[in-house]
């Protein structure tokens, strides 16, 4: 370890191996105020210095880290409730998205486990353990601010510290039940005899399901690659293509009466609804409804 400026060798500082057995006295009194330097044929080969000088050599180096700035704006970016926690498992950053929903209880320097006031300190005690070990853990808790929510917390190892990650697992358990309420009513419409069609937003078929095939009598692997408008007969396309594209710009659902190919070459009545699935905002593909009409 490089010797700073301040404790560099001064004349008075440096001492014969004899002198100093003969006077150790006055040398151990200056050894107290700086380093001395014991000579060995004229050259330092041995340093007698203070317990605490020492102690503050022989502390552990910490390497720098990176530019708290360049982490919070990866932190920022990512989208999701982040901490970054120091050795001494206080917070040194916290997300956009954490800071959005915790406010001041992220304060820098804060504990983690003031997120939850009863539970909190088995956080603060998984964190000391991660930092510690450098084993991951996760832990479960219910934040004061979302008493009615639960929070999965994943804590990992990070340089001279630890990375929390919280997933509302709420919202994934309302988020599963949704889905399953939309199988529900995929089904329940199917076994009415209406075919749920998912589309793209130039009109190709997405992820066909059997219902599909056994309506058209065309393979599933088929379906895949074509267009909707294919499986109508050609005197209803027209019509169809200008309803997906119009559902496709404006979100606003329509209805269409077409004739639908069976195997290619029987055309059938039906009715067609169509629908635009928007995600925040942003339209992203189109859902047909495909239902017989009775002559």
């Amino acid at each position: 370890m490089p010797i700073p400026d301040q404790l560099r060798q001064r004349g008075d500082q440096r001492v014969t191996a004899s002198q100093l057995v003969r006077n150790f006295g006055l040398w151990q009194e200056r050894a107290a105020r700086g380093p001395v330097y014991v000579l060995h044929r004229g050259r330092p080969r041995l340093v007698l210095t203070s317990i605490d000088l020492m102690d503050a050599l022989c502390a552990p180096h910490v390497a720098p880290r990176a530019d708290d700035s360049a982490l919070a704006t990866l932190l920022d970016a990512d989208g999701s409730i982040a901490l970054i926690l120091d050795r001494e498992g206080d917070i040194l950053l916290a997300s956009a998205a954490a800071r959005a929903r915790f406010g001041e209880t992220l304060r820098r320097g804060a504990h983690p486990g003031a997120l939850d006031r009863t539970g909190g300190e088995l956080l603060d005690a998984a964190a000391a353990r991660v930092i510690a070990s450098g084993i991951a853990e996760t832990i479960e808790i219910m934040p004061d601010a979302f008493p009615s929510r639960r929070l999965r917390c994943r804590l990992s190892p990070f340089p001279d510290g630890c990375l929390l990650r919280a997933t509302d697992m709420t919202a994934e358990q309302a988020l599963a039940a949704e889905q399953a309420r939309a199988r529900a009513v995929h089904a329940a419409g199917e076994s009415a005899g209406a075919i749920a069609v998912r589309l793209s937003l130039r009109g190709y078929v997405v992820a066909p399901g059997a219902a599909l095939a056994a309506l058209t009598g065309v393979s599933r692997e088929a379906l895949a690659t074509a267009r909707f408008a294919s499986l109508l007969a050609v005197a209803s396309r027209v019509a169809v293509g200008e309803a997906i594209e119009a559902v496709a710009g404006d979100g606003i659902a329509r209805r269409v009466d077409a004739e639908c190919l069976v195997d290619g070459a029987t055309a059938i009545s039906v009715t067609l609804g169509l629908a635009a699935a928007a995600i925040d905002g942003r339209i992203e593909e189109l859902v047909a409804t495909i239902v017989r009409r009775i002559a």
